[in-house]
């Protein structure tokens, strides 16, 4: 990691800006580089018909009210539902990560959360890795999981392609698991940063891009420590 100690990191909108759209869509993406983001975060899982989409939960019920898994639906079925938690200023649908590759490409950098279950763990990799190829955004785009098996397969994949770690505790683990992984970059989240982690992340070599990070105090916090990005609801704003 270069010595990048008060260089203000990136500023990553956490699954663009959800308040005015809904999360996870391109209108909220879009919506969050139009208040200043530097890069976004989205997260993506496989739905029923083999197509990657960018939505958090397993199950449609937080949005759409209903229990049916992702996995179980279609892209087709998906599109045509309209989000119904609360209001939003702008209207928007379940978007597939090719539109959201079309979109994007050139613009800006961008973290892909993938969700996976332990089932789909190889064909979600082997598909994420086909899409960023075939959109030839490899430079452009870094991979973050909690899933350590995903991780490694992607990097067995395509070495070239940025991996980074998520965990949210017991961070010593996570960095001696790490040693096999071979991850580019840590992505804690906010309550394990110290001196210590900071110390860690020096001596591996690690990026670091902590989550989530909503308030000014702790920005400044991982600007103090050089973090290369933190990922945030509300800071770019």
């Amino acid at each position: 990691m270069e010595n990048r100690k008060n260089t203000k990191p990136l500023i990553i909108a956490h699954r663009g800006d959800g308040v005015t759209a809904p999360e996870n869509t391109i209108e909220a993406c879009k919506l969050a580089l139009e208040q200043g983001a530097g890069g976004l975060e989205i997260d993506v899982r496989l739905c029923g018909s083999g197509d990657i989409v960018l939505f958090h939960d397993k199950l449609l019920f937080r949005h759409f009210g209903k229990y049916k898994p992702v996995y179980l639906s279609t892209l087709k079925e998906l599109r045509l539902l309209r989000f119904s938690d609360k209001q939003y200023d702008v209207s928007a649908s379940i978007s597939s990560l090719n539109d959201f590759f079309e979109e994007f490409k050139g613009r800006v950098p961008i973290n892909i959360d993938a969700k996976t279950f332990y089932a789909d763990t190889g064909l979600l990799s082997r598909e994420l890795v086909r899409a960023i190829k075939r959109f030839k955004m490899q430079d452009q785009v870094w991979i973050s999981s909690f899933n350590p098996i995903f991780l490694k397969l992607i990097k067995l994949n395509t070495p070239s392609l940025r991996t980074g770690y998520l965990f949210a505790k017991t961070p010593r683990f996570h960095q001696a698991l790490d040693i096999y992984l071979k991850s580019d970059a840590w992505h804690p989240h906010v309550s394990l940063v110290n001196d210590s982690f900071a110390q860690a992340a020096r001596d591996a070599g690690k990026e670091v891009y902590v989550w989530t990070v909503n308030d000014v105090a702790s920005l400044k916090t991982m600007t103090d420590y050089g973090f290369e990005g933190v990922i945030t609801d509300n800071l770019y704003k």
